[in-house]
């Protein structure tokens, strides 16, 4: 499990949204979410860390910001730093995770890539981001349309917009790549994101709050290695998710052993690796975890008991026949739930381990 340390000093005063501006809702001010029917409670037991000013996050950083006031200094995923010589105004966000955290911390876009019906948005967002202009899907965004915006600043997501953030560089514009998979790439892009927009105690409030539901949450689980493999399933194949993959990180840090682990991924830096069915066989995972990217979760589950029941080799395995098999909600383990990434952690908790943090619920319709 990555290490994440959390230094604070305590103050009389909790911290309020920062620096106003035209561009962001000045009223913003962080609060801990209810929590919703069916979700496990925190654990009482589980020290709770302190919102303060002496924030520290010593995690992995895929984007980071340099500078306490503009011009600012950006260090992307890719390395490559941008200097801002003041806050920007008219900035597009190109794929709904950064998209979610963006608008979590009061920053608007002026265009975005569609959003697809299995992202998870800000509930008092959601109108507003589903009225944005839209510049293609996120895999083939359209230069043109992006260019018609006039953006000062393009957040560009890693992998699938790579050429395009590269052109756009090249014509001068200010770009910066995110790639959001992990926990650490959340807390990252929040701490990043808040510089950017002058509210950087309200995303160090935020940060603090997912950080605090995170360990209480990871304080109940057993950490006793029960063995996993995450099938992930699309339209044309069958293969299984690496630790570096969204499902995988969560597994890794609820104490699951992946049997997939040391299975080399499909191709460089790859998230996926081929499904090899007489190693799961061998290896007879405790629980079977399945992710997708097909038209919707009940397609998913519909298609994957399909594959189960008509394959006697499935059917050898015994969380198959035991029936421990979790199905990961799209909007949760396709793209990183961003804001709600505790709530992906609680469902796969709920799910694999039902007697610690009890079956999931009402707030959840998708149960295993």
């Amino acid at each position: 499990m990555k290490s994440v340390k959390i230094i604070s000093v305590i103050l009389a005063a909790l911290l309020l949204a920062g620096c106003g501006g035209a561009d962001f809702d000045e009223t913003a001010t962080p609060s801990v979410p209810e929590t919703p029917a069916g979700h496990t409670e925190p654990n009482s037991n589980t020290e709770s860390v302190t919102i303060s000013a002496a924030f520290v996050f010593d995690g992995e950083r895929s984007v980071e910001v340099f500078g306490n006031s503009y011009p600012l200094t950006v260090r992307d995923f890719l390395d490559v730093e941008t200097v801002l010589e003041s806050r920007p105004r008219r900035v597009a966000v190109l794929s709904g995770t950064p998209l979610n955290i963006w608008y979590d911390l009061g920053g608007k876009s002026v265009c975005t890539a569609e959003i697809s019906a299995n992202l998870k948005l800000i509930p008092e967002y959601a109108e507003e981001l589903l009225a944005l202009p839209t510049i293609g899907v996120v895999y083939s965004v359209n230069m043109e349309a992006i260019i018609e915006h006039e953006p000062d600043l393009v957040i560009a997501q890693f992998g699938t917009q790579n050429v395009q953030a590269a052109a756009l560089r090249s014509m001068g514009y200010d770009v910066i790549t995110t790639y959001i998979r992990s926990f650490d790439d959340v807390i990252s892009a929040y701490l990043a994101f808040g510089k950017i927009l002058e509210v950087e105690d309200l995303a160090e409030a935020k940060s603090l709050e997912l950080i605090n539901q995170r360990n209480n949450l990871l304080a109940a689980s057993p950490q006793d290695d029960t063995t996993i493999v995450i099938l992930y399933l699309t339209a044309n194949a069958l293969s299984v998710k690496l630790n570096n993959s969204i499902a995988g990180d969560i597994a890794l840090n609820l104490g699951l052993y992946n049997i997939a682990s040391d299975l080399p991924p499909d191709s460089i830096g790859s998230e996926n690796a081929l499904l090899d069915i007489e190693y799961v066989v061998e290896k007879d995972p405790d629980v079977i975890l399945v992710t997708s990217m097909i038209a919707d979760n009940a397609t998913a589950v519909e298609t994957m008991e399909d594959i189960f029941a008509n394959n006697p080799i499935w059917q050898s395995l015994r969380a198959v026949r035991e029936g421990s098999v979790v199905y990961l909600p799209q909007e949760y383990f396709l793209y990183n739930a961003g804001p709600f990434y505790n709530e992906a952690v609680e469902f796969m908790a709920q799910g694999v381990y039902p007697e610690i943090y009890g079956e999931v619920g009402a707030w959840y319709e998708l149960k295993r």
